[in-house]
């Protein structure tokens, strides 16, 4: 019994069908007495809500108050709450015109009702909103219903074409000084003495061609004079050298006591030869003397050549030496070994002064880098001009370091030792402090000439010779593009310069491709006409079209070649033996190594024996006597065949090459510039032929033939078509006989 009376916790009614018949809560005694709590009135029985799909529990509804009951009359159970009946929607302003329908709301699901309220408000509007006259109607423009096409875009605005306003290279590389190959200007206009003019007149050479008319003035004295160091890029044979020497013996032609001025660095023994040659002819009638320095000589004749020895009188320096030796002595260290021993052959208080020998020193970078660190007295602080021809191939292959080895002697401080009078004040009183300072040397600039066919673009390289205030000259054609519009390396070929390519099939029969083409080209005669006209020419563009077909071309050609060599000599006329001591072509002939040009020699002898006599063969193992009697022998015509390895294509300026013939493929575009750039020199004419195999045939015409970085002025290589059996006519079984006398020769030799 709850301690408040008698009130009883609500519980929840059970299901009943009717709600008339549901069961009403009894009273119970309260301790109090008989009042009974107040109790709610009954409520009136509602309308049955529709059935739920989750049970018929309904929610809890508060009671409402009622008016107690007399304390005679029985209290009334307590009934259930009624359930909760749903809330009508409120009626909105403009929604008071329609009156909901009870029947429908009854029957229609509560969570529905919202869609249905707000699909009917949406109809009203449409019915309420005026209908639009039909004029207003057909006003409006029509909807193009597209497909899942792309959408017509507006025409692309052009852009401008890009112009990179920077270069990776500095000013002075990329904007060079153009000069057109066709520039020719007198030597009396550029400034050349009259003694100069005369000399030159007698060897041939009336006008300067395009390199030496821009490059004289930028190096002799005058307002055009360019006080700082030059680059010179031009084609083979556009007459580099006479253009740096030219100036040199000009400024040093009144000279009476030796003094070495002048440093020319070439690559090969050949080019000192040459460059030796071009300088005896300008000099001659002066009191300059010219210097070679090559490997094949002897070191100690050199060194005696470059530097003279005298005594000089001076007590105190030579007590200083005789100390300073004997210290060395005693040490078992000897520095200056060469000043030692020259001290000892010397008078009392007397010491060796050393002067140079040779005004202009012509050498390779390897000897001279063995006389700056083992001759004795060589010192370049005198140096007024260093001239580096080739220079592409010298700063590739960097012959013992040279490029370092010489810049440190030409800009380093002369050695204590070997200091005249005047540097040895100035660096006492710079390193005591004492007494008034001494000017600063009057010794003059360095001028740097750099000049190469396939200038060197690389900065790395160019920054190891130290350049000051450099510029660069370029010598074009007309019709090229400015060298400053292309940031890589290019190459010019001579415009007179014609370029063949003649297929060889495989190769094995290289040599008598060769031989076919020197008798009816090189040293053409009657009949060697009609085999010319036969030949199947097409140009180089046609044929790197398809590089891969050439080779299969050249076998095509060779199908209907016979077998026996016997049976092709009932078919055609033998060619007429030729005499070429009457023809003025002369031809050089490019193999990949003295080997090669070695075999390839006998070959051409065993094959043709008139051609023995006329045939010779070039390679870096000659002596300097050998080469330069080989060289002379050429340039005058008693030889008209001469075989030579890659070496000798760098610089050789032979007048009246008319052929060049590339027998082994160049390795590179440089070394197929250099070998053609033998001939058609200085505005003459020339012919480049070159045997290409069908495994060279696509690299071949697709960089050499076809490529971006050779320019031809307009120009192609043409392909030349030999049928087989043409070419072998009546020598197979000279061929055979030869390539077996080669082999038993080889063999003896390896024996």
């Amino acid at each position: 019994m709850a301690p408040f009376g008698s009130a009883q916790r609500w519980v929840p009614p059970t299901k009943a069908s009717k709600p008339e018949e549901m069961p009403t809560a009894q009273p119970q005694p309260s301790p109090f007495g008989t009042s009974q709590r107040w109790q709610p009135p009954k409520a009136a029985p509602a309308q049955q809500a529709p059935s739920s799909p989750f049970g018929t529990a309904q929610r809890w509804q508060p009671s409402k108050p009622a008016i107690p009951a007399q304390d005679d009359t029985p209290a009334e159970p307590a009934l259930k709450p009624a359930p909760k009946q749903p809330k009508k929607p409120k009626k909105r302003k403009r929604d008071s015109d329609v009156m909901p329908d009870p029947a429908q709301d009854e029957a229609t699901p509560k969570k529905h009702k919202a869609v249905l309220s707000k699909f009917e408000k949406v109809s009203r509007k449409v019915k309420e909103q005026p209908q639009q006259p039909p004029e207003e109607q057909e006003s409006k423009p029509d909807v193009v219903l597209r497909d899942l096409q792309p959408l017509p875009q507006p025409a692309p605005v052009p852009e401008p074409a890009f112009e990179p306003t920077f270069s990776v290279l500095p000013n002075w590389l990329s904007q060079p000084i153009t000069v057109e190959s066709s520039k020719r200007v007198p030597f009396d206009q550029l400034g050349v003495e009259a003694s100069f003019v005369k000399k030159l007149a007698r060897h041939g050479y009336s006008e300067a061609l395009a390199v030496q008319s821009a490059l004289l003035p930028m190096l002799q004295p005058g307002y055009k004079q360019h006080l700082g160091d030059i680059c010179v890029s031009a084609r083979t044979g556009s007459g580099k050298t006479m253009a740096y020497l030219l100036p040199i013996a000009e400024a040093l032609k009144d000279r009476t006591t030796p003094v070495l001025s002048a440093v020319i660095v070439v690559p090969t023994r050949q080019l000192v030869d040459q460059a030796l040659q071009v300088a005896e002819e300008l000099c001659a009638g002066t009191k300059i003397k010219l210097g070679t320095a090559v490997g094949n000589v002897p070191f100690a004749t050199e060194q005696k050549q470059l530097v003279k020895m005298r005594a000089q009188y001076d007590p105190k320096r030579a007590a200083s030496l005789h100390e300073k030796a004997k210290q060395q002595w005693t040490t078992g260290f000897v520095e200056n070994r060469g000043l030692v021993d020259d001290l000892m052959t010397l008078p009392a208080d007397h010491v060796p002064r050393y002067d140079s020998g040779v005004d202009i020193l012509i050498c390779t970078p390897g000897r001279l880098v063995e006389h700056i660190e083992s001759t004795t007295g060589f010192l370049l602080r005198s140096i007024r001009w260093l001239v580096i021809d080739e220079a592409d191939q010298l700063l590739n292959q960097n012959f013992q370091g040279w490029s370092t080895v010489l810049m440190d002697a030409l800009h380093g401080e002369t050695p204590e030792d070997f200091m005249d009078a005047q540097e040895r004040l100035r660096k006492e009183r710079k390193l005591s402090g004492r007494g008034p300072a001494l000017p600063p040397s009057t010794a003059q600039h360095i001028t740097k000439v750099i000049l190469s066919a396939t200038m060197e673009k690389d900065l790395t390289k160019l920054g190891a010779l130290k350049l000051k205030r450099p510029k660069f000259v370029h010598v074009q054609d007309e019709q090229e593009h400015p060298l400053a519009a292309t940031e890589g390396d290019s190459f010019d070929l001579p415009t007179t310069l014609t370029e063949f390519a003649v297929p060889v099939s495989d190769g094995h029969k290289k040599p008598l491709y060769l031989l076919y083409l020197l008798l009816n080209t090189v040293f053409q005669t009657s009949n060697g006409d009609e085999h010319k006209e036969a030949s199947d020419k097409e140009s180089g563009e046609d044929s790197s079209e398809d590089s891969s077909d050439d080779p299969e071309d050249s076998e095509e050609s060779s199908d209907g070649s016979s077998s026996d060599g016997g049976d092709s000599e009932t078919e055609e006329k033998p060619i007429t033996k030729p005499s070429i001591a009457k023809h003025k072509n002369r031809v050089l002939i490019f193999t990949k190594s003295n080997e090669n040009a070695s075999r390839l020699s006998h070959l051409v002898s065993v094959l043709e024996p008139s051609f023995k006599e006329y045939l010779q063969t070039m390679t870096p193992s000659s002596t300097a006597k050998q080469s330069k009697k080989l060289l002379k022998a050429f340039s005058s015509g008693s030889v008209k065949i001469l075989i030579a390895s890659d070496a000798a294509s760098r610089g050789l300026d032979i007048s009246g090459i008319t052929h060049v013939v590339n027998y082994d493929i160049p390795p590179s575009a440089t070394s197929y510039v250099h070998r053609v750039g033998r001939t058609a020199r200085a505005g003459k004419s020339g012919e480049a032929w070159t045997l290409v195999t069908k495994s060279e045939a696509a690299w071949f015409w697709k960089q050499l033939a076809k490529g971006n970085n050779i320019r031809r002025g307009g120009k192609t290589v043409a392909r030349v078509q030999w049928k087989e059996r043409s070419v072998e006519y009546n020598r197979r079984r000279t061929y055979e006989a030869a390539l077996a006398e080669l082999q038993e020769a080889v063999a003896g030799t390896d024996g």
